[in-house]
């Protein structure tokens, strides 16, 4: 009987073991991605929205925007007219003093080129002059009774220096660390089958007057 005794104690121990070793963290090494950016400055051409407006010009009168862009730019200047009357807008485009004398209602001067009258949808491709406060003008003071709802959008292109950010992926080593959760059944079956083997060790001895 003293085989079951031993069992008892072998698999109590393993059992024990294996409960001890479901809970002892074990550390290893994984590759982990890693994003690194990397930042360079190129010479190209650049894009960027200068007016993004939709607007009311009421009766009798204008609304105009204002700016100055740098020597080598190109506007591309897209107008529709949404809504009112006959669809229809005066524009022009005159450089800011002039603006004052068409707001003063005097004869004012203007671009040929790219100002329109009386358009309902306009684009155009056009080069300002360069380091000049130029004034683009939405005029509706031909219309006495009627307001336009007018879509502008004014986009210049100039060569210039672009920040460009880009990713490289890299991996590098981490420690992680993890446990056998599935040693935990086991363990426990076999250390509760040892503490029986033993209790029934003792129990045998017992009844035949050994212990």
């Amino acid at each position: 009987m003293r085989v079951l005794l031993a069992l008892g104690i072998v698999f109590a121990v393993v059992g024990a073991g294996l409960l001890i070793a479901s809970y002892v963290p074990i550390p290893k090494t994984v590759m982990r991605p890693v994003e690194v950016p990397t930042t360079t400055t190129i010479y190209t051409t650049i894009r960027e929205t200068w007016l993004d407006e939709t607007f009311v010009v009421g009766p009798g009168e204008a609304t105009a925007y204002c700016g100055s862009f740098p020597s080598g730019t190109k506007l591309y200047i897209n107008v529709n007219v949404l809504s009112g009357g006959n669809r229809d807008i005066d524009f022009y485009v005159m450089d800011e003093s002039e603006w004052r004398v068409f707001e003063a209602g005097g004869s004012f001067y203007y671009y040929v080129e790219p100002s329109r009258t009386r358009i309902t949808s306009f684009n155009i491709v056009w080069e300002p002059p360069s380091n000049k406060e130029i004034s683009f003008v939405f005029s509706n003071t031909f219309s006495i009774i009627t307001s336009k709802t007018v879509k502008a959008t004014i986009e210049y292109e100039r060569i210039g220096y672009k920040t460009v950010t880009t990713t490289t992926t890299t991996y590098e080593p981490s420690t992680e660390y993890t446990t056998f959760n599935e040693l935990m059944m086991p363990g426990f079956v076999l250390t509760l089958l040892g503490i029986a083997l033993i209790i029934s060790h003792f129990t045998v001895y017992r009844r035949e007057g050994k212990t």
